[in-house]
């Protein structure tokens, strides 16, 4: 295992001094400069740097919800619900006797609808995964959730179709407590059941959940799931992450996923004194970093860890408790391909806590001194999440949500700041020329077509106006040349699509129309 303390690390390249990785869709995690002379660097590039819209703070923070009862523990995901957008489910809860789930539209200012509420019965923890609309007739989403309705805790899920959601299923015929559930937008499902992890994977497109599988058992925690198998750039998905205990010490496991051979054997990728709140990163960028708490001597630190390149990256700031990071990986399609990195953290004070965020593109070699305090508030704060949210005109949105103590209760609240995605142009640089779509608009068939004027790995990918990946037309290394590729999108609902062609060192886009 490679270990590195945080110095910093920024992104190579051109006029503005930034790093950018040439390992495609990967961020190369191997250029150090020293602290004093990179501080000098950074300052020029944030004055002077074209490539990047210039902002130095987030939103003020904003109330969601009220705070008149509990209101903790939400998901944000752009599914088609009343129409397509970006949703929040969350738990409510006004007293300890019952907790109600609920949802709205995360940008209307409308009255939150009930999901599911009984007198006396808990529904908790409410997971989203949208599915293939335009290969599974009308069904557009699964809500999963937990329930303890039938004397212990177990998992429920509803469909979402045109007619509304469906009665509650039950996941598995299992009458053992099940808590900790998770799911990422790929169908993958991942739950404690008697401290074992468990693991089962809804096929999207046929609707199928297949076999639960057990991943580990016993003395297992914080199971978590990979956001983005078909990122994923490796062989071997790491599909499932979680904490072990073995003799008084914290294992970090990952058990990795092979489509020939199915379920490798477990693989320890660090071991502390003690280690908690794991989580694998979120957002649409490169889906490989994991990051914990991890208590060594007498402090908390935080820990990144990246799968791709076997790198563990610990910052030099710690604190007498735990920070529960969630780091969030995002793309931006200038012409060079470009990763953003932001962390979030609860920073502990003497009597109060506040929720830090690191600057967008330092990613895990942010220091403390560069956090920016979001919550702005002398009330207790927990759980900050990062999400992605609307493009609106040449903007991509990021949503920093938490849960603050107000009144008593549990109240949500959040900010957001945003990153322009409009091409720049760089001189002396592009190997990939000449994209074109013919026809476009196009309402079944087209032809892709490229000119790519030195050998180069080359990824040509389709994705949606939410970041989804939808279609990978071409990936491999070719020779100089011009490539033309038949697409038909016969089975994607009519609207606007992005088509990336990249390599290691150009990201060129197009906006294609599907109109039907």
């Amino acid at each position: 295992m490679n270990l590195k303390s945080m110095t910093r690390k920024t992104y190579s390249s051109i006029p503005n001094f930034c790093t950018l990785a040439c390992n495609i869709n990967l961020p190369n995690m191997k250029t150090y400069l020293p602290k004093v002379i990179l501080s000098v660097l950074v300052l020029f590039f944030l004055i002077t740097s074209p490539l990047f819209c210039q902002w130095d703070y987030w939103s003020n923070p904003v109330a969601i919800t009220d705070s008149l009862s509990d209101n903790t523990n939400p998901v944000i995901r752009y599914v088609s619900l009343e129409e397509p957008d970006y949703y929040m489910f969350w738990e409510k809860s006004p007293d300890t006797l019952s907790t109600a789930i609920y949802y709205k539209n995360f940008y209307q200012t409308d009255e939150p609808h009930i999901f599911m509420t009984t007198n006396g019965v808990h529904y908790t923890n409410p997971q989203l995964i949208e599915t293939s609309y335009y290969q599974s007739g009308d069904t557009l989403f699964y809500v999963f959730y937990e329930s303890d309705e039938e004397g212990y805790n177990n998992i429920f899920y509803r469909v979402y179709n045109e007619n509304g959601f469906t009665e509650p299923r039950a996941l598995t015929e299992s009458t053992e407590e099940k808590t900790n559930l998770l799911c990422n937008n790929f169908g993958r499902i991942v739950w404690m059941e008697q401290n074992r992890i468990m693991h089962a994977k809804l096929n999207i497109y046929t609707h199928i959940i297949e076999e639960v599988v057990v991943i580990d058992s016993g003395n297992c925690t914080f199971p978590s799931v990979i956001q983005a198998d078909d990122d994923w750039m490796g062989y071997d998905v790491p599909a499932v992450a979680w904490i072990k205990e073995v003799n008084d010490s914290s294992r970090i496991m990952v058990r990795k996923y092979n489509q020939q051979n199915g379920w490798l054997e477990p693989e320890v990728l660090f071991t502390g004194s003690q280690c908690l709140n794991l989580s694998f990163c979120t957002g649409i960028g490169p889906p490989e970093i994991l990051s914990w708490d991890y208590f060594n001597d007498t402090s908390w630190h935080v820990v990144h860890y990246d799968l791709q390149d076997n790198l563990t990256y610990i910052p030099e700031f710690d604190r007498n408790e735990p920070f529960y990071p969630k780091f969030y990986s995002g793309i931006i399609p200038v012409t060079r391909w470009f990763d953003v990195g932001i962390c979030s953290i609860v920073y502990t004070h003497a009597d109060s806590t506040d929720i830090y965020i690191s600057p967008f593109y330092y990613g895990v070699w942010a220091l403390f001194e560069d956090y920016q305090n979001v919550s702005k508030s002398d009330n207790l704060v927990r759980y900050p999440k990062i999400i992605s949210g609307k493009v609106i005109g040449c903007n991509q949105y990021f949503i920093n949500i938490w849960e603050e103590q107000v009144n008593n209760h549990w109240q949500l609240k959040y900010v957001t700041a945003h990153e322009c995605l409009s091409m720049v142009e760089e001189k002396n640089l592009p190997s990939l020329l000449d994209l074109r779509i013919n026809p476009n608009p196009v309402s079944e068939e087209t032809n892709i077509s490229f000119l790519l004027d030195r050998p180069s790995d080359v990824v040509l990918s389709i994705r949606d106006l939410s970041g989804k990946l939808v279609s990978t037309v071409a990936s491999g290394k070719l020779n100089a040349g011009q490539y033309v590729y038949e697409w038909n999108g016969a089975s994607l609902p009519p609207g606007i699509y992005i088509v990336i062609l990249q390599n290691c060192s150009v990201v060129t886009t197009k906006k294609l129309i599907l109109s039907k």
